[in-house]
């Protein structure tokens, strides 16, 4: 992204960018939270309340039912769903020994799961703008403007900005869920990319076409 001007250049935006119609970071009720997300991990019960329930790799029913099911989730979080599916599969004790009548249900799972990573996967990435908006700003970054967004009382990038700088180490946004209610929804990289989506035009990601006063303004 490019460097802030300094203070004395700053100028006011002469047509603000559209916000969109509905707030994409919207802040959400209070929810119980088990354990603390930053901790908890793909497939465990460090935090059972978020944990995605019903994914398995026993036969093709049963995976075609798992990308269902992770179909709203973040592509890395459905990455990450398949990829575990499919060794554990592979890894099943009636898989080891080679082909047979009894295990063909499962390999039936891992050939359907097999698909996803090399087609599907490359071609939902490649129609997503995510690529376009890279690099992102890293935590230390986000984490030394706080202050402005408090100032500013803008709280749909407080509420973010502060869950993202707390992340734990190697811990993304891909893990941690919009409502904890609900493991099958949005992520905060769903939300994240939407909210970047619906801010920045098409063709326009990388920042290198925008001018001091489309990216800053005056704060009275």
């Amino acid at each position: 992204m490019p460097k802030a001007p300094k203070a004395k250049t700053v100028s006011s935006r002469a047509s603000p960018l559209k916000a969109p119609t509905q707030s994409l970071l919207a802040p959400l009720p209070n929810q119980p939270r088990a354990k603390d997300p930053k901790t908890s991990h793909l497939y465990t019960d460090d935090n059972p309340a978020t944990t995605i329930h019903g994914t398995g790799f026993r036969d093709l029913a049963t995976a075609r039912h798992t990308l269902e099911i992770i179909s709203r989730r973040s592509l890395t979080c459905q990455f990450q769903t398949v990829n575990t599916m499919y060794h554990r599969a592979a890894h099943h004790p009636s898989v080891r020994g080679g082909p047979t009548a009894s295990n063909a249900n499962i390999r039936e799972a891992m050939d359907f799961f097999r698909i996803w990573p090399d087609e599907t996967y490359p071609t939902a990435k490649a129609a997503l703008r995510a690529d376009g908006f890279k690099p992102l700003l890293g935590k230390s970054c986000v984490a030394k403007w706080l202050h402005v967004l408090h100032f500013e009382g803008n709280t749909d990038a407080k509420r973010f900005a502060d869950l993202y700088v707390a992340l734990g180490k190697a811990k993304r946004l891909a893990n941690v869920l919009v409502d904890d209610s609900k493991p099958t929804e949005a992520d905060w990289e769903v939300k994240r990319y939407a909210a970047l989506d619906a801010l920045v035009p098409e063709g326009r990601e990388s920042g290198a076409t925008w001018t001091d006063a489309e990216l800053w303004v005056d704060i009275h």
